[in-house]
């Protein structure tokens, strides 16, 4: 599997996110609303966590627009694998303590910060999952003779 696709899909979720505000000063409302209710399974899309443009929330959250950006991005890294499950370990354990720290109280809402989380873990992931992917691929192809 190439790594475009794995890159593709969470580019162009995170693309359809930031396009909402437009949509909806442009009149387009119904397609904003829509939008807003696919994302609404899987982030909580508080306002008040999540970039502003044209007036509006973007449709999801910062650390989820940064999941999807990090995915997109990370999934053309190459990272051994050795390196990349610590980091990943780290990178989630960070976003839990980030989200444990605001939940009793220790800060507020840090929204660069929960974006910057969010963007390295999503790049983590798709580093593994496009790095697995290719292994995967690589054991199966019939070896060529020369």
């Amino acid at each position: 599997m190439s790594r475009l696709p794995i890159s593709a899909l969470p580019a162009t979720l995170a693309a359809t996110a930031v396009a909402t505000p437009a949509l909806a000063a442009a009149n387009l409302s119904f397609i904003a609303l829509a939008i807003t209710l696919f994302f609404s399974p899987v982030c909580h899309q508080d306002p008040a966590r999540s970039f502003w443009l044209f007036g509006a929330p973007v449709a999801i959250c910062a650390r989820c627009l940064g999941l999807y950006l990090g995915a997109a991005a990370g999934a053309w890294l190459r990272v051994p694998r050795r390196i990349l499950l610590p980091i990943l370990g780290g990178t989630l354990a960070l976003n839990l303590l980030d989200i444990f720290t605001e939940l009793i109280g220790l800060h507020g809402n840090w929204i660069a910060t929960r974006f910057v989380l969010g963007l390295s873990l999503g790049a983590a992931l798709a580093s593994l999952v496009a790095g697995s992917s290719a292994t995967l691929l690589s054991a199966r192809r019939p070896a060529t003779q020369a």
